[in-house]
């Protein structure tokens, strides 16, 4: 028998944002078809009582923040809001500590091409226990991994589904917010979720396993 699984997902109103929320309401929507097999936890949040915009407005900071090629979608409230993913399966984790596996899937996930409910179930069957998995786009050995810096996505990892273990979701959580901040006291930039979660892989301390994927179905049937 695999683990217990518990999905985590999320959702964050920002005004402006290019897809609307009645289209991210529609998405999150078929999330709830995963529910007649596994336990699904949607946060809903606003954007002031994010962890990162609680700690941006604590500091009385007026951080930059990355755009990339989308500057309409690269929204300061969006970089925070993605930054939310990790907060949410702590408190996932608080809110039940049964489960032996916390899976982070985009509320808008199924906008992906490829992605469905049975190619979603089928990955979730197939979580082995205690593996710290997510899929990403890039090889190490993949130049732009060490040189894309802020002015990209690091698509080391795609950053819309993650499996992690019980044990590693807060020191997960912890050393993201330990990357942001020191990122920012340095460069006063807030990136891309993506480009945090490399960072902190980069540095060694957690064992995530990178697999290789794009930004389709792969993220579920290359685990």
């Amino acid at each position: 028998m695999g683990p217990k699984i518990k999905v985590v997902t999320g959702f964050v109103p920002i005004v402006g944002h290019p897809r609307t929320a009645a289209e991210y309401g529609a998405l999150g929507e078929k999330l709830g078809e995963l529910t007649d097999e596994f336990s699904v936890h949607p946060f809903y949040q606003k954007i002031e009582d994010c962890w990162l915009q609680k700690y941006i407005t604590g500091k009385q900071l007026s951080p930059m923040w990355s755009v990339g090629d989308n500057p309409s979608k690269n929204t300061l409230k969006y970089q925070i809001a993605t930054h939310q993913k990790f907060a949410w399966l702590a408190q996932a984790l608080a809110l039940d500590a049964t489960p032996d596996t916390f899976v982070w899937l985009d509320y808008g996930i199924h906008h992906v091409p490829g992605v469905t409910t049975d190619v979603i179930k089928d990955f979730l069957k197939r979580i082995k226990t205690d593996d710290f998995a997510i899929p990403g786009c890039w090889s190490l050995d993949d130049p732009r991994v060490g040189s894309v810096g802020d002015m990209y996505p690091n698509w080391r990892f795609c950053g819309g589904v993650m499996a992690v273990p019980r044990q590693h979701v807060i020191p997960f959580f912890a050393a993201i917010r330990r990357q942001v901040r020191t990122h920012l006291d340095f460069t006063n930039n807030i990136s891309w979720d993506v480009n945090n979660v490399a960072r902190v892989e980069a540095g060694g301390k957690l064992p995530i396993r990178w697999y290789q994927a794009d930004h389709n179905e792969t993220m579920f049937t290359g685990y």
